[in-house]
């Protein structure tokens, strides 16, 4: 193995043994739950300012499936 060979070996290794020494980043469920909120209502308005009724619609249904589904 040439020295050249042998150092992208050794860098390579080393890089690998990092990665598996970290910790993955997680987000919380509060995180996720404000990102689907925003992204929900970013595309009810977007959608909603075309077809107005609609944006009526689901409002209504997510109102029901928040009462419907919230657990103490």
């Amino acid at each position: 193995m040439t020295t050249a060979r042998f150092l992208e070996h050794r860098i390579t290794r080393n890089l690998m043994q990092r990665r598996e020494r970290q910790q993955p980043v997680t987000s919380g469920p509060v995180a996720e739950r404000l990102i689907t909120t925003v992204a929900v209502a970013a595309g009810m308005l977007l959608l909603g300012s075309y077809l107005q009724e609609l944006l009526w619609v689901l409002l209504a249904g997510a109102a029901v499936l928040t009462l419907g589904t919230r657990t103490p």
